[in-house]
């Protein structure tokens, strides 16, 4: 058994499987999910497990290079635009409409699906290489 991380088979498979530059997307319990992506549901009711939850697990086991989030996400949904934000401060952070990421969704390696209720708290991240000096330079920042 492992001692720690994510224990969720499917979850901790995704992510060990991650190349550099593989995208994937965190999405809240509304989203589109496309045809034939790879779905990692991890929502157990409604608010459970929310974004940062997951958000949290995700990062102790991944290194980000880069975050696309949806650009309404900063009027309908300011605390998790703030949380964004605040996380990812040495990583590219890219708003685009989310008209726009639903299409980028299309090409991700997975989706993992959260219980998240606020409104566009999708984040579509790509992974980094493992390199040490890489993950020292991609701090994420949960205090703030």
């Amino acid at each position: 058994m492992k001692r720690r991380g994510v224990i969720n088979q499917p979850l901790s498979g995704a992510l060990a499987g991650l190349g550099h530059g593989d995208s994937f997307l965190l999405c809240d319990v509304g989203f589109p999910i496309p045809k034939g992506a790879e779905r990692i549901d991890l929502a157990l009711s409604f608010g459970v497990p929310d974004m940062k939850q997951c958000l949290k697990a995700i990062l102790e086991e991944t290194v980000i290079q880069k975050v696309v989030i949806a650009e309404e996400m900063k009027g309908m949904n300011e605390e998790g635009y703030a949380f964004v934000k605040n996380t990812f401060q040495k990583q590219e952070l890219n708003e685009i409409s989310q008209e726009e990421l639903v299409r980028l969704a299309q090409n991700v390696k997975f989706v993992v699906r959260s219980g998240e209720l606020g409104c566009y708290s999708n984040l579509l991240m790509e992974a980094a290489s493992g390199v040490e000096q890489f993950k020292k330079e991609l701090i994420i920042d949960f205090q703030r």
